[in-house]
């Protein structure tokens, strides 16, 4: 088990990317699925924060020129799966504020595969991150939104433990250099065993 505090990132684990129906099915991502329950039972159950992003796209945002449209506002993709949804929970779409409030399960709705992009994120980071906790990260895609969430916070210099078992990548070939990258910036790789106590 990881020394507490923990803080629990979820990244965009969502319809659009974990369902095989999905818009931007990420290949093999229904194989995290338990992984992905258990982290947020666990979480609920050792009253540990889960910080989650979600992308929320119009139908005119940038990087739906490169990518098919997903998550789209509004739509059954943009939902969370079955195994991470958290009734509920507190929202921060693209336009609001954060109020500074720390919520057992908190969503930073983005525009940008990088959550970093919403003006909020850094205060939303700052004050998850007073008690110096260690932030596990998992969730979706490995190398695009995962790794852009864990490397920023590495940059803000948080602590920051990756998912192995609960993380999948667009491109497999390309995710064991994502996770050396990760480990070179300072960066620690787990697994779903270990956060949760076997």
């Amino acid at each position: 088990m990881l020394a507490k505090p923990l803080v629990f990132v979820d990244v965009d684990t969502q319809a659009d990317f974990l369902e095989v129906t999905g818009a931007l099915y990420v290949n093999g991502s229904h194989e995290i699925l338990d992984n992905l329950a258990r982290l947020t039972r666990f979480a609920r159950e050792q009253g540990i924060p889960i910080l989650a992003t979600a992308c929320s796209h119009a139908s005119d945002d940038p990087e739906l020129a490169r990518l098919p449209a997903h998550c789209l506002t509004g739509t059954p993709g943009q939902r969370r799966v079955a195994a991470t949804e958290w009734p509920g929970g507190m929202v921060i779409g693209a336009g609001d504020q954060y109020d500074g409030s720390i919520a057992p399960h908190l969503t930073i709705q983005k525009r940008e595969f990088d959550v970093f992009s919403h003006p909020e994120a850094d205060r939303v980071v700052a004050s998850y991150n007073v008690a110096g906790p260690t932030f596990v990260v998992y969730g979706v895609a490995t190398d695009y939104c995962v790794r852009a969430a864990a490397l920023g916070l590495l940059e803000r210099g948080c602590k920051v433990a990756l998912v192995v078992d609960a993380v999948r990548a667009i491109d497999r070939d390309h995710e064991a250099d994502v996770l050396a990258e990760f480990v070179h910036r300072g960066g620690l790789l787990t697994l779903t065993d270990v956060v949760c106590g076997g």
